[in-house]
């Protein structure tokens, strides 16, 4: 059995509820003012240092912006690169990728960075496309994300047959070589090619390891700045990233800004807040005055309402069993993970590597109800330090379990 197929079967069979389907906001409001003025998006990352960078078109060349609050942002370098696309991989680098067209030949290439500022290029190729693969447009319409496996995909728009297609690379490559294309991962809905199609894809991944796809619809022409237009959907993968559902109704449309004109919603970024909340950065068209030719291009931000609720009972007890997000995730030396029990339970803790294997026993006894912490020191059951890698974090209390990922750095 191939390696990546053992992780699948772990993480679906032995190891509990790794995809819950939490409830989650969908709708998002406006955020007030401008992000980066006379600009267009490319992508949008919070930096394992707690930075929020954006990396943004203005004119033929990119520039990176830098915020410590998401809102405001300052420009402090240009790039003269063109429309790459910027991720943070497995093991907490930063990649860029893009494909390079010569002679009716399409080529995924890279370039790789520890801080996400300085890029290096990646010798060789990451994927040489063939002709069944049929894409068009990579820059542009593709989008890439790693998964709880550690897998990462690159979901692009597939030439003029309107779905949308697939390359992945298998766990423990970083990102570097990638394979195995899948097809029409949205099933009926059509990325691409048509008036009622979805452009932009952009995928983030969930708390619960699911993964949502955001993507712009226009709505047919005319389009801005003769009409207004812009609507953004939401599609989302239980399975990893293999094939995706449509969420119902929309995330936000152009008319929800009020605070000056807004004539189009492109190309949608999101990031999930340390409040539970989630943003999304978005390219727009803006009306500046009344003239034909008075607009401008910004990049703009939308925010949803309400942060992860905490469900709680008196005196502090929470009402339902829960599990947190270890932090910090990426970590060095040691790792805090805290939990819930609304009631006296007994507790199973234990961190698995990739294979489905124990590492460590942390935690396996009665406690009192209330909200609970324990440290993980990257050691085994044998008390040694481990190799840096993806780890998973498994939690069960009664009849509740719940699974999750952090990355040991070296």
């Amino acid at each position: 059995m191939a390696y990546c197929s053992v992780i699948r079967l772990f993480l679906l069979i032995y190891l509990p509820c790794c995809l819950l389907g939490q409830d989650d906001d969908l709708f998002f409001a406006p955020d007030s003012g401008i992000r980066v003025d006379s600009a267009g998006i490319s992508k949008v990352l919070q930096a394992t240092s707690g930075l929020y960078f954006i990396y943004y078109n203005q004119g033929p060349d990119q520039s990176l912006a830098i915020s410590e609050d998401g809102l405001s942002f300052t420009s402090v370098n240009i790039h003269d690169y063109p429309d790459y696309r910027y991720e943070v991989m497995p093991d907490s680098s930063y990649r860029r990728y893009f494909v390079e067209i010569e002679n009716d030949s399409a080529k995924l290439r890279s370039f790789s960075s520890d801080g996400g500022i300085e890029f290096t290029m990646d010798p060789g190729y990451r994927y040489v496309f063939t002709p069944n693969d049929a894409i068009t447009h990579p820059s542009v319409y593709a989008t890439y994300f790693n998964n709880a496996l550690g897998e990462v995909y690159m979901v692009y728009l597939a030439g003029e047959i309107d779905n949308a297609r697939s390359i992945h690379s298998e766990t423990g490559n970083n990102g570097l070589v990638f394979g195995s294309y899948t097809t029409d991962i949205f099933g009926d809905s059509i990325l691409g090619g048509g008036n009622q199609s979805y452009w932009d894809p952009h995928a983030i991944v969930l708390p619960d390891d699911r993964i949502r796809i955001f993507t712009m619809n226009q709505h047919g022409h005319p389009v801005p700045p003769a009409e207004p237009k812009g609507t953004i959907y939401s599609f989302t993968s239980e399975d990893y990233g293999s094939t995706f559902t449509q969420d119902p109704d929309y995330r936000l449309r152009f008319d929800d800004y009020t605070e000056f004109e807004v004539l189009s919603l492109n190309d949608p970024k999101v990031i999930l807040l340390p409040d539970g909340r989630y943003r999304m950065y978005m390219a727009s068209m803006i009306r500046t005055g009344p003239g034909e030719n008075d607009i401008k291009w910004a990049i703009v931000s939308a925010t949803t309402s309400a942060t992860i609720a905490v469900n709680e009972g008196p005196n502090g007890i929470p009402n339902d069993f829960r599990l947190e997000q270890n932090f910090p995730n990426p970590f060095n030396s040691q790792t805090k993970i805290e939990y819930g029990l609304p009631e006296g339970s007994h507790v199973k803790i234990t961190i698995y590597d990739t294979m489905g294997r124990e590492v460590k026993m942390l935690f396996n006894g009665v406690q009192e109800p209330g909200y609970k912490s324990i440290i993980w020191n990257g050691t085994n059951n044998d008390g040694r330090l481990i190799s840096a890698g993806i780890y998973f974090y498994s939690f069960q209390a009664k009849d509740f379990g719940k699974t999750k990922k952090m990355i040991l750095l070296n």
